[in-house]
């Protein structure tokens, strides 16, 4: 696998003002198709950043143009059951840590958001 992998386990970028890390997110998603060399090849959701890829979502335009851009959406299934969110995925598939891992393994490089 060649290209970046985008890792986002959480609703906010970085630490401090919650509805700036929020903004800041929603930034960074909106800039990914044009960093440098083009989309990510994966984004993977752990923890809370399942949230971002359900139903309410304001980031769903956005992950969805990801998508259509070639970037493929995986979702923790663990952590969407823990929030009860599993019926609620609006974008990305669900997928596991045995498959997220893999994808981080096999990445040139992986990008925490």
């Amino acid at each position: 696998m060649s290209g970046s992998v985008i890792l986002i386990a959480g609703e906010s970028l970085g630490r401090g003002d919650d509805e700036l890390g929020e903004a800041l997110l929603l930034s960074a998603l909106r800039s990914l198709p044009q960093a440098a060399g083009g989309p990510p090849s994966h984004l993977l959701f752990l923890n809370a950043g399942v949230k971002l890829c359900c139903e309410g979502s304001g980031c769903l335009p956005e992950l969805r143009a990801l998508r259509e851009a070639g970037a493929e959406l995986l979702c923790c299934g663990t952590c969407l059951d823990w929030f009860e969110l599993r019926e609620k995925l609006a974008v990305g598939r669900v997928s596991n840590m045995v498959e997220i891992l893999g994808v981080q393994n096999a990445a040139a490089r992986v990008i925490r958001l």
